[in-house]
């Protein structure tokens, strides 16, 4: 009793060691695996519809940039498949150590037992065990000892070979986590050359920007300059809104929704993410995104992430129109969009189609522009939408 209660002391020790290790399952890494797959899939799409221009290149490079991110992750994801797989076989190679100890003894006993009960056959015939009684009370106490006996003795023999199917069961087990860890370390090897293959095709693109240095920099001028209008826009909207009883259910309801939100398009990958980042090509220069960039398709459709209310449609130079909808002190906004189809004061759903991302075939600027307030403070999409 006390060897079994040691074992499953060991497993619940080393599947504890194990989870803080990864902090997710097997099944939740694969899962998360699927995700990056898709993304990396995504990306890849995207890549592959160029045109030689210059901002042709920079979009290329800014997908190349998350199709590596995406690349590392799902190679950390890879290799804590590894730790787990390692872990588990670890911990079956000592039951199965265990087990194999165990079988010996009970083999050794069950011999034992057998030669006694063979040397003593005459002893322990059930009739001439009861006959010679002195009375009923000693039968009936000899006749219990004999059950008992042969009890243990069939209970030793059922013991013994439910440890060896036990055994054989885990070796398979083992073998299986073996030829999986295999796959996957062969898995790691093909990401470790595409990350590669990725990262020579960023530098190459990286020194042929370099030769645009006046270009990047009115680009990126121009894009802070439809940034700061957005953020004005924004902010005023706020300031005009600030008398307006806020819907408080809306606003747990939304909150409620971080991780949980779908996305505005149905297809797409985040080319320039939320925060300050340093600028793909110019040195010393830091970009400032208040949302996410999502790089789409040509002619994609938008849609609401949340039910809420259209507070305002505007138009933003370097964003075309940009629809922000409020849900209780949350907002989300969508810029850079044509054919806008709410209007002011109208109440969305989600799901509901708001317009579609502006496709400038020269520019390449078939990208949605995607931001989440909460009052005054911008949050950062990512961590809202759906993964």
């Amino acid at each position: 009793m006390l060897r079994y209660i040691a074992k499953i002391f060991i497993l619940f020790l080393s599947f504890t060691w194990c989870s803080q290790v990864s902090g997710q399952s097997i099944e939740e890494l694969r899962k998360e695996r699927e995700s990056l797959l898709e993304e990396i899939s995504n990306t890849s799409r995207l890549i592959e519809q160029k045109r030689e221009t210059r901002q042709d290149n920079l979009r290329e490079l800014n997908l190349i940039d998350r199709e590596i991110a995406a690349r590392r992750k799902l190679i950390d994801n890879f290799q804590n498949e590894i730790d787990q797989l390692d872990n588990q076989i670890e911990v079956n190679q000592m039951l199965v150590n265990d087990l194999e100890s165990d079988i010996k003894q009970l083999k050794e006993e069950y011999a034992r037992l057998i030669r006694d009960s063979y040397k003593r056959k005459g002893q322990l015939n059930q009739l001439m065990f009861l006959f010679s009684a002195e009375s009923f009370s000693d039968a009936y106490l000899k006749y219990r000892l004999f059950k008992e006996y042969s009890r243990y003795r069939q209970k030793q023999g059922e013991k013994l070979v439910e440890s060896q199917s036990r055994v054989q069961g885990l070796l398979k087990e083992i073998t299986e986590q073996k030829e999986e860890k295999q796959r996957v370390l062969n898995e790691i090897e093909n990401e470790l050359n595409r990350l590669e293959n990725n990262r020579m095709r960023k530098a190459r693109l990286v020194q042929r920007l370099k030769t645009e240095q006046q270009w990047l920099q009115q680009s990126l001028k121009e894009k802070e300059a439809a940034a700061n209008e957005l953020d004005r826009k924004i902010r005023d909207l706020i300031a005009a809104e600030k008398d307006v009883d806020i819907n408080t259910e809306a606003s747990v309801e939304f909150s409620d929704m971080m991780g949980k939100l779908t996305w505005p398009v149905e297809d797409g990958v985040i080319v320039n993410s939320f925060g300050e980042h340093a600028h793909p090509v110019l040195k010393n220069v830091t970009i400032k995104n208040n949302g996410v960039d999502i790089q789409v398709v040509k002619n994609t459709d938008v849609f609401c992430v949340h039910p809420g209310k259209v507070s305002t449609v505007v138009a933003i130079p370097g964003l075309n129109k940009a629809v922000i909808v409020r849900h209780g002190k949350y907002l989300t906004v969508y810029g850079n969009l044509v054919d806008v189809f709410v209007s002011k004061g109208e109440i969305v759903s989600a799901g509901q189609k708001l317009g579609t991302v502006l496709t400038n075939d020269a520019e390449m600027k078939d990208v949605l522009h995607f931001e989440i307030w909460e009052e005054n403070t911008k949050l950062d999409p990512e961590q809202w939408l759906l993964r």
